[in-house]
């Protein structure tokens, strides 16, 4: 008798667990009281709004803008001091240092591909950058949805299986496998480019992590953009402007973005902060940008970043 209330008891609270974080997903994305209470609040240090596009999902559609599998640090691949440690400048943006070689705010719609925007979108800003400029191509990331059987097409991806495959394999331009997942379902991997075209593959060179704050901005500042992953919580998908941090809202899941520059905010408060493409389009955030909180770890930021050279 014991042992059948005990099951029963376990069998109710798993049932209620159930429910609620069905009934967490089914949320709508944006909350009209969370986004006033930000906004409402100065000392918050960001601006949060209503985005048209988000306005008919939920939490769990919204998840399918994510799409990175995050890693405890404590198991990522050993981190690589990449650089002497130097005092990097205050403030850097390679848009303004590369210009046309950091290339355009991209969107992913409704696939969880960040992972292989990112990824390849660092390669095609480093190969412009290392190669001054010769080597301005947009490389794509259908190409590793399709291809990389490591990771998970629209389901997600590894950043560092991004990396091996990008290393070992490579990719071909944008021109020659566009990008066709973003309603979520994604095609064979293909033998020749779109137009019949054979397939030219560019290559990652040494992808490493890493390993601190300093390495990051020294490498970001001599070799061009890198990625990262981070836990994307509900308020995120409301930023506007500002210096994010998580203030309330449930986690959604993990996402990769690149980051461009870094700075400190003039508003007296002197904010440190990250300057960050991210691949929702231009029609969110700062055109597409965001910043975020730097130097704090801010939702695992400086956890699991990643760069890499180029096989010229």
């Amino acid at each position: 008798m014991k042992n059948l209330f005990l099951a029963t008891v376990l069998a109710l609270l798993a049932a209620a667990c159930l429910v609620s974080a069905q009934s967490h997903l089914d949320k709508p994305v944006h909350d009209a009281f969370l986004i006033e209470r930000i906004n409402r609040d100065s000392s918050v240090g960001w601006t949060a709004t209503k985005y048209a596009k988000f306005s008919d999902m939920s939490l769990r559609d919204a998840r399918k803008m994510l799409g990175t599998v995050l890693i405890d640090p404590v198991h990522n691949l050993p981190k690589k001091s990449v650089l002497s440690a130097r005092a990097p400048a205050q403030s850097f943006d390679a848009r303004t240092k590369w210009g046309k070689c950091v290339h355009a705010i991209r969107d992913q719609q409704q696939c969880g591909s960040c992972w292989a925007f990112s990824a390849s979108e660092v390669l095609s800003d480093r190969f412009c950058i290392a190669s001054n400029g010769t080597i301005d191509v947009i490389l794509s990331p259908e190409y590793m949805l399709q291809c990389d059987t490591s990771d998970y097409g629209c389901d997600g991806g590894y950043l560092n299986n991004a990396w091996n495959f990008l290393a070992t394999t490579g990719i071909p331009t944008d021109n020659c496998d566009p990008y066709t997942s973003g309603g979520g379902d994604v095609g064979s991997c293909p033998t020749a480019c779109n137009n019949g075209a054979a397939i030219k593959l560019y290559k990652a060179k040494n992808p490493q992590q890493l390993n601190t704050i300093t390495d990051i901005q020294n490498d970001l500042q001599q070799n061009g953009p890198v990625q990262a992953a981070f836990s994307v919580y509900q308020d995120f998908f409301s930023y506007k402007s500002g210096v994010y941090r998580h203030v309330s809202g449930s986690l959604a899941g993990g996402h990769a973005i690149k980051i461009v520059g870094w700075g400190v905010t003039s508003d007296g408060h002197n904010t440190p902060y990250w300057i960050v493409a991210n691949s929702w389009g231009v029609d969110w955030g700062l055109d597409g940008f965001f910043w975020i909180l730097r130097g704090k770890d801010e939702c695992g930021i400086e956890d699991n970043v990643w760069s890499s050279g180029v096989l010229l």
